[in-house]
């Protein structure tokens, strides 16, 4: 199951996957921090529908207002109070939908952009789905179109069901293409990670988080257009709790009037027990000696 596709670079895409009592329990949010001071906060958990084997994916524009504004939908946008909001488009060259958000001020201050005075960040949301391995996939496609370093910091999480509490495996990758228009472009780990993608179980559905040991995604720099990736990891998870919630949380600076399209993966897998595995061969001993017998009278 580690072999996953990671999916275009270019056009991302986001999946979650749960299975739970709580109905997946999805949650997605957005924050983006300019070095002038400029802030943006995104609830996302309104995109997020869940299905009834508490399957979940992204909310898809049709059958919707296409709107979405203040963490509802809504059938007109209200621009006066919050010029930034989430539009359902179709892209012109895959004629996939997405939804499409950007600041309420662009550039030059402006509220409305053109072609020489951009938003100041603009971001894409391809897809959110999830299955219940457990197991939760992300991707955006994030542009800063200022000339300030911007601070992204996107997190996706979900319920574990059913619960993990022996030992586990957990793998985590990440992917993408970086996208410069001023002839340099970098994107680095915030801070003092070591990595822009962490993947973090919980115990207490969500109200404190154990860093799994899988974070991948180096920093990166580089004068032209770059593929970013593919990273990954697989190890031994943390023991000694039974998790019931995991998240991954990107956070990523990107330089100014660049562009990064990310596409991240993350998973627990149980590590049946010995004697789970007592009963798997025992059953399968079983079986042979029922094959083998039928073999016998057949003969």
């Amino acid at each position: 199951m580690f072999n996953k596709p990671i999916g275009s670079v270019v056009a991302v895409a986001i999946v979650l996957s749960a299975g739970s009592a709580l109905a997946g329990n999805p949650n997605a949010r957005l924050m983006i921090e300019q070095a002038d001071g400029q802030i943006w906060i995104e609830s996302l958990s309104g995109l997020l529908v869940v299905d009834a084997q508490d399957n979940f994916s992204m909310r898809q524009g049709t059958g919707t207002s296409g709107l979405f504004q203040n963490g509802q939908f809504v059938d007109s946008l209200n621009t006066a109070s919050a010029n930034e909001f989430w539009q359902w488009k179709s892209d012109a060259a895959t004629g996939k939908g997405y939804w499409n958000w950007h600041t309420a001020l662009t550039v030059s201050g402006a509220t409305a952009a053109t072609a020489t005075d951009p938003w100041m960040s603009t971001l894409r949301l391809n897809n959110v789905s999830g299955h219940g391995d457990p197991d939760l996939t992300y991707a955006i496609s994030a542009s800063n179109n200022s000339t300030s370093t911007q601070t992204y910091t996107f997190v996706v999480g979900e319920s574990i069901f059913p619960t993990v509490s022996t030992a586990s495996t957990v793998y985590a990758d990440i992917a993408g293409a970086l996208v410069t228009r001023d002839g340099n472009v970098t994107i680095s780990p915030f801070g003092a990670n070591t990595a822009i993608q962490k993947f973090e179980l919980s115990p207490d559905n969500g109200l404190t988080f154990v860093n799994a040991g899988v974070d991948v995604g180096p920093q990166l720099s580089a004068g032209s257009t770059v593929t970013y990736g593919t990273f990954s990891d697989l190890a031994s998870g943390p023991t000694g709790q039974t998790w019931n919630y995991m998240q991954t949380v990107t956070k990523f600076t990107l330089t100014g009037k660049d562009s990064a399209s990310l596409v991240g993966f993350a998973s627990i897998t149980p590590v049946p027990e010995p004697e789970s595995f007592a009963m798997m061969l025992a059953g399968l001993g079983l079986m042979g000696s029922m094959v083998y017998r039928r073999k016998n009278r057949a003969e």
